[in-house]
């Protein structure tokens, strides 16, 4: 069952099935805890010691790319969907580093997001047609990125957006993934051990998964959204600061 969200970070909630803010409100590094937003039906398990840090929407977490990633679970199902989220890193990584994870633990249905050492982003999934393909173009170290994959299967057409525009895309049969969802943030883990333990290293914000493929102009609307809440913040902290 889909619920609506009041969230402030996700512009669409049409088929938004779980959105983690990593606000300092709902997130409790002491409890292991991140709240979804949601409806709270999928609350990520945080791994390791995660830091609350300032993110492009409030707050956000940093992972250290040593222990730490959040285990969100059974998210996913069906042909078509949508992982959106913000990354920051300081650098990119000498090795590839894991984003997102959607597993099958059977073997054959891995899904995974990952940030190659040269700055592209990487989407892959083995056996099943989700393909294998990277933007065209790096990310740019010290800098917010957001970045969304859609999966839509009426077109039979993947797609990769950066800060809201497309960035790259493959064609080809997607298979529903009923039944074999496990989500985890920062490394690549199945239900009972690590895959590739390419641990993230960096800043992540405003993790959100749809159970639908979001058009280009609802991407774009999700990344403006973001990008408003962060300028207003900007704009009250420099008054406050012209009042004092």
């Amino acid at each position: 069952m889909l619920h609506p969200t009041t969230t402030k970070g996700q512009a669409v909630e049409d088929g938004l099935i779980s959105h983690w803010t990593f606000d300092k409100k709902n997130t409790n590094i002491n409890a292991g805890e991140a709240l979804d937003q949601v409806g709270n039906e999928h609350p990520g398990e945080i791994k390791g010691r995660p830091k609350i840090v300032k993110g492009k929407v409030n707050e956000a977490l940093k992972f250290n790319g040593k222990e730490d990633y959040i285990v969100m679970g059974d998210v996913t199902e069906g042909q078509d969907l949508t992982y959106a989220m913000w990354i920051k890193v300081d650098k990119f990584p000498e090795a590839p580093k894991v984003i997102i994870w959607d597993d099958n633990p059977n073997g054959g249905g891995d899904a995974w997001l990952q940030l190659n050492a040269n700055g592209t982003v990487e989407t892959q999934r083995a056996g099943d047609g989700f393909g294998v393909f990277k933007t065209k173009s790096p990310i740019k170290a010290e800098e917010w990125t957001h970045i969304t994959y859609v999966a839509d299967g009426k077109n039979d057409i993947k797609t990769l957006y950066l800060n809201g525009s497309p960035a790259g895309d493959q064609g080809g049969k997607i298979t529903a993934r009923t039944g074999i969802s496990h989500v985890v943030v920062a490394v690549g883990h199945d239900r009972n051990n690590f895959i590739k333990p390419w641990y993230f290293d960096g800043d992540m914000d405003e993790v959100a998964i749809y159970l639908r493929a979001l058009t280009p102009q609802e991407v774009k609307k999700n990344y403006q959204e973001s990008m408003a809440i962060d300028l207003k913040g900007k704009l009250a902290m420099t008054w406050g600061n012209i009042k004092n």
